[in-house]
């Protein structure tokens, strides 16, 4: 089982832009501070049967397409998002999408001069669906069950990133308006959606 971390959603999203800063805050543990660093797809071992190691994802009633990319945590135990606005990150040391927990996926709403891969977040309602793929072609399909905005430091850790028997996949971007002073956007925008399959149990 994969480490289960206690994450701040500051920390999480600490640059929206692709031209800010890519490292994150320090990232704990439940007891203890646990750096790694960044995982790539090659250096994972086997998938489980009911997870996929996500490499690619669309949302149709986007018109987005786009490479997903696994990362970690730095040596010095920040978690780090791609430094281009176009790649999507998956937080590889948490759940697998399709296993039951709570898999999340983040990406930049922007790159300061023009949007971003998640820019368009905002946009999705109730019903909508989500598709990952692996890199041998099998893929899941999510379907949105809800999408808040919170203040950035005024989130639930626990249903974002938690233990769930659901399997969920979270999608995570920044939303509101750009404080200017702070250099980063006031609220952080999440999707919440659950794999196809289960939709007959909630």
């Amino acid at each position: 089982m994969r480490l289960l971390l206690t994450i701040s959603l500051m920390a999480l999203l600490a640059g929206c832009s692709a031209e800010e800063p890519q490292s994150f805050e320090k990232i704990k543990e439940a007891s203890v501070i646990q750096p790694v660093q960044p995982v790539k797809n090659s250096d994972r071992q086997a998938s489980s049967s009911e997870g996929i190691i996500p490499t690619a994802l669309s949302i149709p009633a986007l018109d987005l397409e786009a490479s997903v990319k696994e990362f970690g945590l730095d040596e010095e135990g920040n978690m780090e998002l791609p430094k281009n606005g176009e790649d999507v990150a998956w937080f590889g040391p948490g759940t697998e999408p399709g296993e039951s927990g709570n898999a999340v996926l983040a990406a930049h709403v922007d790159n300061e001069k023009a949007p971003a891969v998640f820019f368009r977040l905002k946009e999705l309602n109730k019903g909508d669906e989500i598709h990952v793929r692996d890199e041998e072609g099998t893929e899941l399909t999510f379907v949105v069950k809800e999408k808040v905005a919170y203040q950035k430091d005024d989130a639930p850790m626990r249903e974002i990133f938690g233990p769930t028997d659901k399997r969920r996949l979270n999608l995570i971007t920044c939303t509101g308006y750009f404080d200017r002073e702070m250099h980063n956007y006031v609220e952080r925008l999440v999707v919440y959606t659950e794999l196809k399959d289960q939709q007959h149990e909630t």
